[in-house]
């Protein structure tokens, strides 16, 4: 077994739960700390406009992250089958596939987002005080997302491998990196909202390159028997487990990006509210995000070795786990949301027009507690192309018209966009526990054996 591969299928469940997610949490904990540190920077320097601009630019640029993530996540899942059946050629072969579809993937999409640009801005009801400040950000921000696929390939393949921790050495580097840019190019150099975003793009760099370059040095290859190698039947398995949720989350975030739009056209102060709530809303759901990961790579080794029980008290264990701290962070959120919001931005106006927006979001922190896990435990099984369905529902079919209804019909603000997000996820709650509870995740979907 490789030295950067954890066995999950065998050992204490909640300990390799807790033992592999936990490097996922703080990688991500890190990063929201960041993009609040981000948000601060920009609000000392740049003013509400500048918040704005950084906020909805930052809508699309998720969206191309999230397509980039669901699709590597093809490659983690076949990574952890190949590897819990001890086949080391489909370990090689499932790599090399990878990169390559990476690496064409992000020339088509930086080309096609730098080119239709202000059409893609205007689309989102970009405010008039905000557009070219959002313009710069996002034009930047594009310029070097081929970074963001390969940091990305890069930490599909550890994931699958059972290996948290490089990620997240890597990931805390580049984080600290972008909060000292950040500092640097938007206060001394004052280059506004082009400085933040250049100070991600450098980041990420760093970020990319180190950890593929630690990954061929590692002997992660050696160990599998030899270099990468190019499979065109791998590359038809990575389109079938990973487009499916790369359309999913696209599909998730077009729902947000329709949203956004919504949100947008309430003004530069709903925009921002928006954005800072959502900050502190992400930070809430870590736990959950990190948790339901590690079950999707513990899901693949167990399916992998035909061990479906462990993968289900690997479930358990999870929802249980993310309940309890949902709940806590639950009630610091209804307690404190003035305050919360205060340590991000200085402006009382946006303040108090967010705090009901996030009063009610923040009941998705129990709701996520399900989400997460059952996504991990039926992503990981192989079963990616069902997991649409609940997100076309939750994001799109009932999310989307519960916030135009709230907002447009209703008068509600920004409180009825907040609505719409525990009402999608109630949803998706309902069909992805209905395909768990009937076992129809237990049907094999990869061929693993030599």
């Amino acid at each position: 077994m490789a030295a950067l591969v954890t066995d999950f299928t065998r050992g204490s469940i909640r300990h390799q739960l807790i033992q592999f997610s936990a490097p996922f949490f703080l990688t991500n904990l890190i990063q929201s700390f960041y993009n609040i540190a981000d948000i601060k920077v920009v609000d000392m320097f740049c003013g509400t406009e500048g918040v704005a601009g950084a906020s909805i630019a930052g809508s699309p640029l998720n969206t191309i992250t999230y397509m980039i993530v669901g699709l590597c996540n093809g490659g983690a899942i076949m990574t952890a089958q190949y590897i819990g059946a001890k086949n080391g050629r489909g370990v090689r072969e499932t790599i090399g596939t990878t990169f390559a579809v990476m690496l064409a993937l992000a020339a088509v999409t930086t080309t096609l987002a730098l080119v239709f640009a202000r059409q893609i801005l205007t689309a989102l009801n970009t405010p008039a005080d905000a557009f070219d400040e959002t313009l710069s950000y996002f034009t930047v921000c594009m310029a070097g997302s081929v970074f963001i696929y390969a940091y990305n390939a890069v930490g599909s393949i550890l994931r699958g491998a059972g290996n948290s921790k490089i990620p997240m050495y890597f990931g805390a580097a580049s984080c600290v990196m972008n909060i000292l840019l950040d500092l640097l190019f938007v206060g001394p150099f004052n280059m506004g909202v082009a400085g933040a975003a250049l100070a991600t793009v450098i980041s990420q760099a760093a970020a990319a390159i180190g950890a593929a370059v630690y990954l061929f040095k590692s002997g992660f290859f050696a160990d599998f028997g030899g270099g990468l190698l190019f499979s065109a039947g791998k590359l038809g398995d990575i389109f079938r487990l990973g487009l499916p949720g790369a359309i999913q989350n696209m599909i998730v975030s077009g729902g947000f990006l329709m949203v956004s739009s919504i949100t947008n056209s309430l003004g530069t102060n709903a925009a921002s509210g928006v954005s800072v709530a959502a900050k502190i809303n992400n930070f809430a759901q870590l736990p959950a995000g990190a948790v339901g990961m590690a079950v999707s790579s513990m899901t693949g080794q167990n399916v992998g070795a035909g061990l479906y029980d462990r993968a289900r008290k690997a479930f358990s264990t999870a929802v249980r786990l993310s309940l309890i701290v949902g709940a806590v962070m639950f009630v610091l959120v209804q307690l404190f949301p003035t305050q919360l919001m205060g340590l991000i931005i200085s402006d009382t106006a946006v303040i108090e027009e967010a705090v009901p927006y996030l009063r009610i979001t923040c009941f998705d922190y129990l709701l996520v507690a399900l989400v997460f896990p059952i996504n991990g435990i039926l992503n990981g099984s192989g079963h990616t192309l069902f997991t649409m369905l609940p997100s076309v529902v939750s994001s799109v079919i009932a999310r989307v018209p519960v916030a135009f209804f709230c907002t447009k019909v209703l008068d509600m603000g920004i409180a009825g966009v907040g609505l719409s997000t525990p009402t999608g996820t109630i949803s998706a709650i309902l069909i992805g526990g209905w395909f768990y509870l009937t076992n129809r995740w237990t049907r094999r979907t990869i061929k693993v054996e030599e």
